[in-house]
């Protein structure tokens, strides 16, 4: 089967999936409270199918083009119809759009513009089953995602200067990330399915596995992949791509020589400029001891280390300016904690 064929099957597969996911959704008979839950869920997930199409259109043939629009076009058509039904204008007063909320480890809720470095679980809209976490207009924090049900996806737009951390204990179905700039996401949990990234600049991306792994219009940044499948550019440079193997407990990777394929759709012949993989003279800023630091962060209590290990880290990572002291005061926290733990021995 040729690398083509490959991407249209998994196109195939993965709109078919899009598509069930939001008649479902569609076709709700009863509808939460608030029901804007509802309609920003089936707004990001038909907003995202559109852009899929859309790309896809480099290696779809006429044919399957003009089917796969008509059928995003009737999801669109059936998608405005609920809403005018579950969300009626009213005559007589001023529409206002609903602030996004993260709920903070007590269970209360806090606007995200004003949060300190967070280590909690984000918004979740569970719909029919399907729970989305969102993590939107965040800036300087600091986010460990928490896990929840294996059905689950994860959104994250305009994200800056900010570390997402999703630990190995979560399970996702899901990743789509766009407007991300100078931030770290590190994704060490299990994605059954794809990660899509779209315009993400100055960044470092780390993930375990995925089953599929795509880029769109994004340079300036460091990709460290485990386990994945296929992997996808487009309309993007400056990338630099580098094998990451995880260790048993997931806490420390080995960084090396990116020798897999990777799909160029503006540059399908040949070797493409607009990606590179480490060798004597060219390094990924992120390092192996920027993902232990990460580690750290995410098991640290106090929230203004967080808050200076974090920014610490991003400039690190981002920048190569900053070398860490390996008796830093995160590690001596970590090792008292786990000295505490241990029995005492008669």
């Amino acid at each position: 089967m040729s690398k083509l064929h490959q991407t249209q099957q998994t196109f195939y597969i993965n709109f078919r999936t899009a598509k069930k996911e939001l008649d479902t959704l569609l076709a709700a008979d009863t509808f939460p409270s608030p029901a804007t839950d509802l309609i920003d869920a089936i707004d990001q997930k038909l907003a995202a199918l559109i852009e899929e199409v859309q790309n896809a259109k480099v290696y779809l043939a006429p044919y399957d083009q003009r089917a796969y629009t008509s059928q995003v076009d009737q999801l669109t058509k059936e998608f405005r119809a609920l809403k005018e039904k579950v969300m009626p204008k009213s005559k007589f007063a001023f529409s206002t759009r609903r602030r996004k909320f993260i709920t903070n480890g007590q269970g209360t809720e806090a606007d995200c513009s004003q949060l300190k470095p967070i280590k909690s679980s984000p918004l979740v809209s569970d719909l029919r089953g399907i729970a989305v976490h969102q993590l939107q207009r965040l800036d300087s924090k600091f986010v460990t995602v928490q896990p929840l049900p294996a059905s689950t996806s994860i959104l994250l737009s305009q994200i800056s200067n900010c570390i997402i951390f999703v630990p190995s204990s979560t399970s996702f179905s899901s990743v789509r990330v766009t407007d991300c700039t100078k931030s770290i996401l590190v994704l060490a949990g299990e994605i059954s399915g794809p990660i899509h990234l779209s315009r993400v600049t100055t960044s470092a991306i780390v993930v375990r596995q995925a089953h599929q792994f795509r880029v769109h219009e994004s340079s300036d940044s460091d990709i460290l992949l485990g386990e994945t499948g296929g992997r996808i550019i487009e309309k993007s440079d400056d990338l630099i791509f580098a094998k990451a193997e995880f260790d048993n407990a997931n806490d420390r990777i080995t960084i090396s020589q990116f020798t897999e394929s990777i799909d160029d759709f503006d540059h399908p012949a040949g070797q493409s400029p607009n990606w590179s993989t480490i060798d004597e003279d060219t390094t990924t800023k992120f390092t192996v001891e920027h993902y232990e630091r990460i580690i750290l962060l995410s098991q640290a209590t106090n929230d203004q280390q967080i808050q200076d290990g974090m920014t610490k880290t991003i400039q690190a990572a981002l920048s190569r300016d900053i070398v860490f002291d390996g008796e830093d005061e995160l590690r001596g926290e970590a090792e008292l904690r786990t000295s505490t733990q241990r029995p005492i021995r008669p």
